[in-house]
């Protein structure tokens, strides 16, 4: 069902869903507002908008922008007694409502659209009611209303009682952006969020696909579709479809300023996170020179991948995970993904997530979480707790060569045990010095030789982690927070092997499961620095292990 201006639909659903659809390069930001029957907001809480995307009640979110699209959910079944009204509004951040063809308000619920609403021969305004859900008769009911204000946001704000003081920050309410001038001379000037700048440009046609609606120039068009022409009427039944070529001036000029751009929102990822002014700035940027946020965000795609799999390989240089680290990572996650459209690199993300928890989880097992396995079979003293219990292969470096025998490896709360075929060791905690693993295999530094050495077990890195924990449980070792072993890697010097080697594996060329590596093991000596380090993928981190 399709609404017009003024019409009210009942409202069949205790929850929707309402889709913004545009077309053209404008972003439209949706707002909703909450209403008391004076027709006032109760509190600036009652206010949801792109600063406080979520009202306290949970009964109004709103949902991730993409090109040409904006949302929110509204649960109506949690919308508070006292409001009567809740109004859904948006606003441009330059131009007007004139500039945004095609504008639609569709409100879909569980199962399948309601009804639409086609905003038809808008005013030139900057802020707009496209409609509002009301309470009748016990339930909700929505009507199409299609009001604007040229006062932009800051007028339809005030006009609901959201309190703006006269000495406050316009940039809170009024975004910067390209507006019509204030001296009414049909230019456009800049507003930079807190004052009108000087910067001024001639205001182009938005709708005629023969002039460039950025600089003015005339580009090319030609007509796609259309019936053929009736020999009895002479006309055709259907009207051809008029497509605009790319301005070429505006082509190479935008690809110019692009490539600028993305340098400096990598930069701005790495050092701040896409979150704070700097990042604002950007989006900024892009208004000034009339470049569709849409083009921002297309840019953007590949720099957050590269920029999840730089912060995942910096957060496993030291060999522990945190539970900040784990956090920053879902949080930058949330972030780009409202930032741009990464469902593209789902499978990506999902992989670099389990890393995370998996790091995170062995990093708990270092720390003393234990998992505490059950072996009737195996004789323990009362108070004795079994942590490993593996098939193993020991490997013991003899004159002749090495000598291998297979069996298990067991550890307890109180000693390591190996039981091969007519062969087996003991070794008490208290005579081990260490525990690390390399690549497939777990090794034993101890002041015996008896019980220490290597031993090839599946999963090594986790049953070293678990040996390790058993071993600082019962030497009753414990790292203070935030403490990082003699293998941590400073900030810099990350960034620096990270720029070095253009964050790529040295040997593959691979962008995907990267790790920082010490060219001369650790274990053996080999320094951490920066003539030491190198970056490989998982692949080529193993396959190294597997030469050595």
């Amino acid at each position: 069902m399709e609404l017009a201006r003024g019409a009210n639909a009942l409202v069949a659903a205790s929850a929707v869903s309402l889709v913004l659809q545009w077309d053209g390069g404008r972003e439209v930001d949706p707002h909703a507002l909450l209403l008391a029957e004076s027709g006032k907001i109760r509190s600036d809480d009652d206010f949801v908008f792109f600063n406080a995307p979520e009202h306290p009640s949970g009964a109004v979110v709103l949902e991730q922008v993409a090109a040409g699209q904006a949302g929110l959910a509204v649960n109506l079944s949690a919308i508070e007694p006292s409001v009567d009204r809740v109004v859904i509004a948006g606003s441009v951040a330059s131009g007007s409502f004139q500039d945004v063809p095609a504008l639609v308000l569709s409100v879909l619920g569980t199962g399948g659209r309601l009804f639409d609403y086609r905003v038809s021969g808008p005013e030139a305004v900057q802020a707009m009611v496209f409609g509002e859900f009301y309470r009748r008769d016990g339930g909700w009911k929505f009507r199409a209303v299609g009001q604007g204000w040229s006062s932009g946001l800051r007028g339809l704000a005030e006009e609901f009682g959201v309190s703006v003081d006269d000495d406050e920050t316009p940039a809170q309410v009024i975004a910067p952006g390209w507006y019509a001038a204030p001296d009414g001379t049909g230019h456009m000037q800049w507003w930079n969020g807190t004052a009108w700048a000087a910067d001024r440009r001639p205001r182009h046609p938005q709708h005629e696909p023969a002039i460039c609606e950025r600089c003015g120039r005339p580009r090319a068009v030609h007509r796609v579709g259309g019936a053929p022409r009736s020999r009895s009427f002479g006309q055709s039944s259907a009207q051809p479809t008029v497509v605009a070529s790319p301005c070429q001036w505006c082509q190479r000029e935008v690809q110019r300023l692009m490539d600028a751009w993305r340098g400096q929102a990598w930069q701005v990822l790495t050092e701040d996170g896409p979150g704070g002014s700097r990042w604002d700035d950007l989006w900024v940027t892009l208004r000034f020179h009339m470049i569709s946020e849409a083009t921002g965000r297309e840019a953007l795609r590949s720099l957050a991948i590269a920029h999840l799999e730089r912060m995942v390989a910096f957060a496993f240089a030291d060999n522990q995970i945190d539970q900040q680290e784990l956090d920053d990572f879902e949080r930058t996650v949330s972030e780009l993904q409202a930032a741009t459209d990464l469902s593209t690199a789902g499978s990506l993300i999902h992989g670099l997530r389990q890393r995370m928890l998996r790091g995170r989880s062995l990093t708990e097992v270092r720390a003393g979480d234990l998992p505490r396995l059950s072996r009737p079979d195996l004789h323990l003293a009362m108070d004795e707790l079994l942590h490993v219990d593996v098939d193993a292969t020991q490997i013991r470096f003899l004159a002749s060569g090495p000598k291998q025998t297979t069996g298990r490896l067991l550890g307890s709360s109180s000693k390591l045990r190996f039981i091969g075929a007519g062969t087996g060791s003991e070794l008490a905690w208290a005579k081990i010095v260490a525990i690390r693993h390399e690549y497939d295999t777990v090794v034993i530094d101890a002041t015996t030789a008896r019980g220490g050495g290597s031993y090839r077990v599946r999963d090594a890195e986790y049953v070293a982690a678990v040996l390790e924990g058993a071993l600082r449980v019962a030497k009753r070792l414990v790292l203070a927070p935030g403490q990082r072993d003699s293998r941590a890697i400073p900030q810099e010097m990350k960034s620096r092997v990270w720029q070095r080697d253009g964050g790529k594996c040295v040997e593959c060329g691979a962008q995907e499961y990267l790790e920082f590596d010490h060219v001369i093991p650790w274990s053996r000596g080999g320094a951490t620095s920066i003539d030491n380090l190198q970056i490989l993928c998982r692949g080529c981190n193993l396959a190294k292990g597997a030469r050595m």
